[in-house]
């Protein structure tokens, strides 16, 4: 983080950056990328699929989120 004139306020760690199996440092681009138009339309076993092995997991709406949840917990 940077204070009000610009400085950082803390030295970076000196440890390495955490690195992925795939050599990727960070992948917030990707996440910054998600757009309302990949919401999920179906609430049901595909989605709940989806979730588990789909690499940023899955989008949906306020409405589905309820339902959701409901069908992970049986």
């Amino acid at each position: 983080m940077k204070d009000p004139a610009g400085n950082w306020i803390a030295e970076p760690p000196s440890y390495e950056p955490i690195v992925a199996e795939d050599k990727t440092l960070h992948n917030l681009n990707e996440y910054i990328e998600i757009r309302a138009g990949g919401i999920s339309t179906n609430v049901g076993a595909e989605l709940i699929n989806d979730v588990s092995n789909k690499k940023l997991g899955v989008v949906i709406n306020e409405n589905q989120l309820e339902e959701f949840f409901s069908l992970v917990s049986r």
